[in-house]
């Protein structure tokens, strides 16, 4: 039998302005992934497990700042939000 090798790291930003991108790998990405370059975010390290459908930020995002998907803002960081960090809906207002 054949191993299969998982897939690799796959991001998709909406668009240029926005400054998080969604994980589109099957059951998200583990801490520590490197994404790899050809995906937004390229040479980024996760810091946090990003579930399948999630954001991770893209840059560091301080507290305060508009957080854009589509080009649209979809909320303000609660907090600083480092680079590669799962974005989800506690951490917006």
């Amino acid at each position: 039998m054949t191993a299969v090798s998982p897939r690799p790291p796959l991001t998709i930003r909406m668009s240029a302005e926005d400054n998080v991108a969604i994980v589109a790998n099957d059951g998200g990405l583990p801490e520590g992934t490197v994404l790899p370059e050809g995906v937004p975010g390229a040479g980024l390290v996760l810091r946090d497990k990003v579930p399948q459908g999630h954001k991770v930020a893209l840059r560091d995002l301080a507290e305060g700042d508009v957080v854009l998907r589509y080009a649209v803002p979809i909320g303000y960081a609660l907090k600083a939000i480092p680079a590669g960090s799962w974005v989800h809906e506690r951490l917006l207002q």
